[in-house]
């Protein structure tokens, strides 16, 4: 595969995330979170001043532009290979000499380096416009965030054409059953079997508690931290294998 041939690919998904998949969830953080506090800001200037306005900046930032992280990771991780296999785009890529794992491997990355990079962006505009937010914090969490849902969608692209569908329904009985088990008591301790399910489904909740630590500035546990990352990188690498291993016309 040419270094041409890889540019010109290049340029070619970084157009089709930027106006297909990306531009959804930024829409949706102007709409829920940039318009109400550029409302807010006119009657109340000083809303965001002193120690009780950054924390309350923080909070905001916490449940409205974090939309961006879950919607934006699932538009970038998922239907990238499986579009591809059910219009029949892939007679077209590989048609010349292309490496099909190569392919694929460099618009996974290319999705995340700009999902990064994209939710950096915008903390640092919420940043300006409210209180100081650390882009370093965001950005971790966004990779974070990238490593292990987009992990998993690359498996499941690999394997299906249905994997939005599947991502999502992973992702939410991930963090259903992890929840229920994080708040069971000794008194009212869980079923075993919702106990084994919990620790075999990916630690999406574990992500939600690392991403909380990042955005506090808090130090985090090195266990969980190599656990999502493991986990991420695990389903990414299986994915290559039956990427290698499977027919795309399926």
């Amino acid at each position: 595969m040419s270094r041409g041939r890889v540019t010109a690919y290049s340029r070619w998904r970084l157009t089709d995330y930027l106006l297909q998949r990306a531009a959804i969830p930024l829409v949706l953080v102007v709409l829920f979170a940039g318009l109400p506090v550029y409302g807010t800001l006119r009657s109340r200037p000083d809303l965001f001043d002193g120690p009780q306005g950054a924390m309350f900046a923080r909070q905001l930032f916490t449940n409205s532009i974090v939309l961006f992280l879950p919607i934006g990771v699932f538009l970038a991780a998922t239907g990238v290979i499986s579009t591809d296999r059910q219009q029949g785009h892939f007679r077209f890529y590989f048609s010349k000499p292309v490496n099909v794992v190569a392919h694929y491997v460099q618009t996974y990355l290319l999705h995340g380096l700009v999902y990064v990079a994209l939710f950096g962006a915008i903390t640092w505009a919420y940043g300006a416009i409210t209180a100081p937010q650390s882009v370093a914090a965001a950005m971790e969490a966004a990779a974070l965030t990238f490593v292990l849902v987009g992990g998993l969608g690359f498996l499941l692209g690999a394997l299906t054409r249905f994997d939005g569908a599947l991502l999502v329904l992973v992702y939410v009985l991930s963090m259903a059953a992890q929840q229920l088990v994080a708040q069971s008591t000794p008194e009212l301790p869980p079923p075993a079997w919702l106990t084994q399910l919990a620790r075999l489904l990916p630690p999406v909740h574990t992500l939600d508690q690392l991403r909380n630590h990042f955005y506090a500035a808090e130090a985090v546990e090195a266990s969980q931290l190599w656990h999502v990352l493991g986990y991420g990188a695990g389903a990414f690498g299986l994915g290559m294998v039956l990427l290698r291993r499977l027919p795309l016309a399926r």
